[in-house]
């Protein structure tokens, strides 16, 4: 196995260990009335100052780069910053987080389509079989390893908006393959999250009509800190990274593994049991994972 593949698992493990946080916090922030574009303005406006200290210097090196594809920057920003993670936020005040993470499950299906289509990747029969292992996986913990709780699922306006942060997704990472990898990742994500703030502005200021400008609580600024540190500069560096290393379609199942953190946060923290569903999810997933990145890892 190369060092690389080494690298990158490690990076996409994080991320997704990361981003099944952020559901939870989500769902925190519905129940404590902390809005979703305030929730994210706050959150990337965090993420940038942090950032910025150390990126600062990079960027105005590669001012020229970011000028001349200006266009790519700002539809990727909008989709991966302003789009998906609002998204999520507005549909986890009508859906459920079980619902969520059920739609998010298809998204690696949905990149390699987007990965096919833009740049015509093609999907290996060990990718395919990896696929659907690690869906099955990631199903059979969603529905807690019984089909029924198919039929009980109450689906709301809130899985129309989870779909389309997971297109919106999908789509960002596929278009992250455009951008010169030669680039600071770092310095490139601090330029998305300044492009996708300045469009999560303007809803953020008519959402506030209804609401207050500011956080109100410690747990708004605990929810705020959490998703701006980890669920943002840690996530989406190392997923950035990751895909930048094995690409889009490869790096797509690994998303499969967020139910099974959903998982250990619903055990840890709201006294859910761990039972045999979840070995046989953990199972199937890191099958095909493993299946996905055979060949790479023969390479």
């Amino acid at each position: 196995m190369s060092r690389n593949l080494v690298i990158a698992i490690i990076l996409l493990i994080a991320s997704s260990f990361f981003w099944s946080g952020n559901f939870f916090s989500g769902k925190l922030a519905f129940l404590s009335d902390l809005t979703p574009f305030k929730l994210s303005f706050f959150r990337w406006i965090l993420a940038l100052l942090i950032l910025l200290p150390f990126t600062y210097a990079q960027i105005i090196k590669d001012l020229e780069y970011y000028k001349k594809n200006i266009l790519l920057m700002t539809i990727i920003s909008i989709l991966g910053v302003t789009i998906f993670n609002s998204f999520t936020y507005i549909s986890l005040q009508t859906t459920l987080v079980i619902n969520s993470t059920l739609m998010a499950s298809v998204a690696p299906v949905m990149m390699i389509g987007f990965s096919w289509l833009i740049f015509r990747t093609k999907t290996t029969t060990l990718q395919f079989t990896g696929i659907i292992l690690s869906l099955l996986g990631a199903f059979a913990i969603i529905l807690k390893g019984n089909l029924n709780n198919l039929y009980n699922l109450y689906f709301t306006a809130g899985d129309l908006w989870m779909l389309g942060a997971v297109v919106s997704w999908c789509l960002y990472s596929v278009l992250l393959k455009k951008i010169d990898s030669k680039t600071s990742q770092l310095a490139n994500l601090e330029v998305m999250i300044i492009i996708g703030v300045i469009f999560i502005i303007p809803f953020y200021i008519m959402e506030s009509f209804n609401s207050t400008y500011l956080p109100s609580t410690g747990l708004d600024l605990a929810i705020i800190s959490y998703v701006a540190v980890f669920a943002s500069i840690v996530a989406f560096f190392s997923w950035n990274k990751g895909v930048s290393i094995i690409g889009p379609n490869r790096a797509s199942l690994f998303l499969h593994l967020i139910p099974v953190f959903s998982a250990i946060w619903a055990v840890s923290f709201l006294n859910e049991k761990f039972a045999f569903f979840h070995v046989i999810g953990v199972l199937f997933i890191l099958s095909g994972i493993i299946l996905s990145n055979i060949k790479l890892s023969n390479e």
